[in-house]
């Protein structure tokens, strides 16, 4: 165990013993410059990660800068749901509506998908797609020119370019967008309709078979009760034939023998008629 005041004690030591003279050696203050270094770099550290926690607690999240944009854009949108609705879809088919929607979310997807190659950038209005579903339908070139693209003439050919400006490429993401949101939506709508249609074929062949099935449903019905009325018929029958018919004291029994046997009244009084005839010519 070291002496305080022993002279042996490490530098470190003497320093911190409050007896000790406060002259220092070089080794002394190299210690301590060390020292205030370390004690400054963890000032320094701290003081940046507390920073760093303002920052990322002042900063907005993903979602809230989403939210800002999309409420910021919110007029883009609706504007461009209006070239759509009533704009394209009035006064055309909807299988032309959607034929036209299509055209129009190929170019804007191509174009945003490589926005800086010329073959995406321009169309020709004389090509025949592009003049069937675009120029002929009402509505679709003031979309193409609401995206970025402008009219122009080059060596006589007319074009749709595409004029690259910031304002533009957002114009051309939320265009984009609206395209696909409104196809899917007609495309959930179509198999919604697909799955409630009504075929007047089937419904024809499942009433005939209803028909058929109660039919002949009615036909065992019918089948069973006459076998059921035949057997209470013959039941009764049988019973007839076998219950004994009551005359006077005596019972005889009602078959063909004991019927056929029994003489008949007529015959008895002819017989009783002829002898008195007899017995008055006699006289």
């Amino acid at each position: 165990m070291y002496n305080h005041r022993s002279p042996d004690l490490p530098p470190i030591i003497r320093h911190l013993d409050p007896d000790h003279p406060k002259t220092m050696s070089q080794e002394e203050s190299t210690v301590h410059e060390n020292i205030a270094e370390e004690s400054k770099t963890t000032d320094d550290a701290r003081n940046a990660i507390a920073d760093a926690i303002l920052r990322r607690a002042e900063a907005p999240t993903v979602d809230e800068d989403e939210e800002r944009r999309f409420a910021r854009e919110r007029e883009t949108r609706l504007e461009f749901r209006r070239l759509v609705d009533p704009g394209i879809a009035r006064g055309n088919t909807p299988a032309r509506f959607e034929e036209t929607l299509k055209v129009l979310s190929k170019i804007a997807d191509n174009l945003l998908s490589d926005i800086g190659n010329e073959k995406y950038r321009r169309f020709k209005p004389t090509n025949n797609l592009i003049k069937k579903h675009l120029v002929e339908v009402k509505g679709a070139l003031e979309y193409a020119v609401a995206l970025g693209f402008r009219a122009e003439v080059e060596h006589f050919q007319p074009y749709y370019t595409f004029l690259d400006t910031p304002k533009n490429r957002d114009n051309l993401r939320i265009g984009a967008s609206v395209l696909t949101e409104t196809l899917e939506r007609i495309i959930q709508k179509a198999e919604h309709e697909k799955l409630n249609r009504v075929d007047p074929k089937a419904v024809q062949r499942e009433i005939a078979q209803k028909v058929k099935m109660a039919y002949e449903d009615d036909r065992k019905e019918k089948k069973r009760r006459d076998d059921i009325e035949r057997q209470a018929r013959e039941a009764r029958a049988r019973v007839t034939a076998s219950t004994p018919i009551k005359k006077g004291n005596k019972t005889t029994e009602t078959d063909d023998t004991s019927v056929a046997a029994s003489p008949s009244p007529d015959v008895g009084n002819t017989s009783v008629q002829e002898e008195h005839k007899e017995e008055v010519q006699d006289e």
